[in-house]
């Protein structure tokens, strides 16, 4: 994110317009300035989130990052179209790579689409 940006969102109305790597594309840009470690970390997370919409959802696809800078925290979140899901949820290894590097993460299941967050908590 810029300076002065505290939430940015990109929303993906179809698979043909925007691939993963347009999203990756986009989320650098928002990120210049800042450390190397941090971006790195964001873009796992961000990846990993998107790709598991882009791969159980239907569009549109929802990005959304949201600096809380007295906490020195970020929240992604990513929405998709989705039927409800019945049953638990069962983190495959890209949601089990999101837990290891994220504070906390949970998913939203409302009527027609689920979110799935993490929250990132920058140290200094």
């Amino acid at each position: 994110m810029t300076a002065g940006d505290d939430a940015v969102v990109l929303v993906v109305q179809d698979e043909d317009s925007t691939s993963p790597a347009d999203v990756a594309l986009w989320l650098l840009e928002r990120l210049e300035g800042w450390p190397e470690h941090d971006v790195q970390l964001v873009t796992v997370v961000v990846g990993e989130l998107f790709d598991n919409a882009w791969n159980h959802g239907s569009p549109p696809y929802v990005v959304e990052l949201v600096l809380d800078r007295w906490r020195e925290s970020l929240t992604i979140s990513v929405r998709d179209r989705a039927d409800r899901r019945v049953g638990p949820w069962r983190p495959a290894a890209g949601l089990l790579l999101v837990d290891a590097l994220s504070a906390r993460w949970g998913v939203l299941s409302q009527d027609t689409t689920t979110t799935v967050w993490a929250e990132l908590v920058f140290e200094d």
